[in-house]
């Protein structure tokens, strides 16, 4: 595989970080297209805090059962100007680009691309909770 997957992400940074593995899809390709574009739009680096999970991981770090990380999705940062509203900004980009599953957080922005029929789009703010995707 090559190192990397756009030209502002590499592949590893998607990994799940136990299993150092990634499974690739039409949804991931998909997905990371769109993250690109979202980098493009926002004009400076993001940080992929997490991208795939391993069911073993994702359920170590807490994670929803039905996660879309199990598919694939990525919780993103700014990597300067942290804000809220900063991350204000990416989910309203997010939003326009097509992202259909937007969760916002104190420090990150969770991105997905679920399937319209599988589950519906859906929007979450959990800034003043401390839950998990």
């Amino acid at each position: 595989m090559q190192r990397s997957a756009t030209k502002n992400f590499d592949w590893k940074e998607f990994y799940c970080p136990e299993e150092k593995e990634l499974r690739v899809s039409d949804l991931t390709l998909f997905h990371i297209g769109l993250l690109q574009k979202l980098r493009e739009q926002f004009g400076n680096p993001l940080k992929v805090n997490s991208g795939y999970r391993s069911r073993e991981h994702n359920r170590r770090v807490g994670g929803a059962k039905r996660s879309m990380h199990l598919e694939f999705a990525t919780d993103i940062a700014p990597t300067k100007n942290n804000t809220m509203d900063v991350l204000d900004e990416i989910a309203g980009l997010a939003e326009d680009l097509g992202f259909s599953g937007i969760g916002r957080y104190k420090t990150f922005v969770h991105l997905d691309c679920r399937d319209f029929i599988a589950r519906p789009p859906a929007r979450w703010d959990h800034r003043s909770d401390d839950y998990k995707t």
